[in-house]
């Protein structure tokens, strides 16, 4: 039971460390608390919301940067 209870916690907390890591926190809770193993995977293939590629050059960016540091353009983001 503890093997159980350590590998369903290891993979909760895994996920939810990637989900902050991309802007989707409580996603990734909710994914590794109802599907452990599989929310992981889940998680990992989501979209990546704290950076978006910029306009002119389609480099990854923070989402609330002003201006591109590859490009130095200004950025617009808009809400998607």
């Amino acid at each position: 039971m503890i093997f159980w209870l350590s590998f369903y916690l290891f993979f909760f907390a895994l996920t939810a460390f990637i989900g902050y890591r991309k802007g989707n926190f409580i996603a990734g809770i909710l994914l590794g608390y109802v599907l452990g193993p599989v929310g992981l995977c889940l998680i990992l293939l989501s979209k990546n919301r704290i950076k978006l590629p910029c306009p002119h050059c389609q480099t990854l960016i923070h989402k609330h940067s002003y201006f591109c540091p590859h490009c130095d353009e200004k950025v617009l983001h808009t809400l998607v």
